[in-house]
């Protein structure tokens, strides 16, 4: 029992560092973005909310598959 717990809990921090990985990469996209343009820099937290939607759409399983 202890170690189905270990490995799933080691399964669920790998995906949650993959997902902040991309929610980092998208906020620094969206920063640069906002930075070039003259815009705020809140905006740059949608860049991030966008590529996480993207990546939990494109690696859950779901009818597109």
């Amino acid at each position: 029992m202890l170690d189905f717990l270990k490995d799933l809990l080691k399964i669920g921090f790998d995906a949650l560092v993959k997902f902040l990985i991309a929610f980092g990469i998208g906020t620094g996209a969206g920063a640069v973005v906002c930075w070039y343009y003259d815009l705020p820099l809140a905006l740059s937290i949608l860049g991030g909310i966008l590529v996480l939607g993207l990546a939990l759409a494109l690696l859950s399983d779901s009818i597109f598959d």
